[in-house]
């Protein structure tokens, strides 16, 4: 079977240009997945222990960060620093998709700190990729009358609608 070169070219160009355009679907639609997802938020300390699951945090490592965090915690820390740890805790949690410990981790932070916006929008997040999108709303009301300008509670007013 003799297949011309023209052919041969005309093939390649469709077969790229449906490639292409199954490929600009999939990205919008991943886009789109990640506009309409809740974003969580990480708090840094003054102290390296805690900073160390901040740090993992920011650089994408969720395993890792539940790891320094849970370490943390064994440390004999203040208050305020254990506040800060379990957020970022309910942060990589709910990153990970462990919605059920990343709400028993932000109702930690609450109970030490009934301030920290953080804890409410990081519960609010896991709340709503969990499915309950009524405490959702309820808890990044709360963050919002502690904090109505951090542009992450506003982002995720938007996405809860």
């Amino acid at each position: 079977m003799n297949i011309s070169p023209k052919t041969i070219t005309k093939t390649l160009l469709a077969t790229t240009f449906f490639a292409g355009v199954a490929s600009t679907a999939n990205m919008a639609a991943a886009n789109e997945t990640a506009a309409s997802s809740p974003q969580f938020t990480a708090q840094q300390s003054t102290k390296r222990v805690v900073n160390k699951g901040f740090s993992a945090y920011t650089e994408g490592d969720f395993s890792k960060s539940v790891a320094y965090s849970r370490y943390a915690l064994q440390q004999g820390l203040k208050k305020s620093h254990k506040t800060i740890v379990y957020n970022n805790l309910c942060a990589a949690l709910g990153t990970q998709g462990r919605y059920d410990d990343a709400i028993e981790a932000c109702d930690k932070a609450l109970e030490l700190t009934p301030t920290n916006w953080q804890a409410y929008s990081n519960r609010a997040a896991a709340n709503w990729l969990a499915g309950d999108k009524l405490q959702a709303r309820q808890d990044i009301e709360s963050a919002k009358k502690i904090d109505d300008q951090a542009p992450e509670i506003t982002y995720n007013v938007n996405v809860f609608g």
